[in-house]
């Protein structure tokens, strides 16, 4: 899909030189970076539920590295509390993924290197007043869109469509959002067949 287009060519201009672009991103990152936080599993939603949509619960923040440091993440924060990048650790200490967030007036862009040093993806949310309203992923693999809906200031539904780079279509689903008063109590994945699949609890 033509939106897609411009992703696909970020991809590919950093893809073909990850390992100095990486370098240049932390040169660039280290010295604006004013607090760390640390915790075990995923602290922050960037986008709406995304932790949730994944099958987890928040993690829990914790004063300083644990012993077992497999699923820490480390955010680096600016002045303003905004993430600049995100270290998440794999089954030891020199397992260390890294993922740089890039803030613009209407979009925030998110480039994610492996522990050695490759490019895994690069996604692209595109915001209205500050709220998410689209999102745009290449990786590796595939790619895909996903559009946003919302009911005044709550998320009611995702649409996302996407597929691998070996398929000639794209595939669709619709995240569906179940509320109690202001508490997500549900999550599912609807897919066209009318199978669905909860993704929370």
């Amino acid at each position: 899909m033509q939106e897609l287009k411009s992703i696909e060519e970020r991809y590919s201009s950093i893809t073909s030189r990850s390992q100095a672009v990486l370098n240049s991103y932390l040169a660039s990152s280290l010295p604006i970076v004013r607090e760390r936080v640390i915790s075990k599993g995923a602290l922050y939603n960037q986008r709406p539920f995304e932790i949730e949509r994944a099958g987890f619960k928040k993690g829990r923040q914790l004063k300083k590295m644990p012993a077992s440091v497999k699923n820490t993440h480390v955010y680096h924060l600016d002045k303003n509390g905004q993430i600049i990048f995100v270290e998440i650790f794999g089954q030891s200490e020199n397992i260390v993924n890294k993922e740089f967030y890039f803030y613009h007036d209407n979009c925030v862009e998110r480039v994610y290197f492996t522990s050695v040093e490759k490019l895994r993806n690069v996604s692209l949310s595109l915001l209205e007043k500050g709220v998410v309203k689209k999102d745009l992923n290449w990786g590796e693999y595939g790619c895909s869109i996903s559009d946003y809906f919302y009911s005044g200031d709550r998320l009611e539904k995702i649409h996302v469509r996407q597929k691998e780079h070996i398929d000639a279509a794209f595939s669709e689903y619709e995240v569906s959002l179940e509320y109690d008063g202001e508490d997500l109590v549900k999550i599912l994945n609807v897919f066209p067949n009318g199978y669905q699949e909860q993704r929370f609890p």
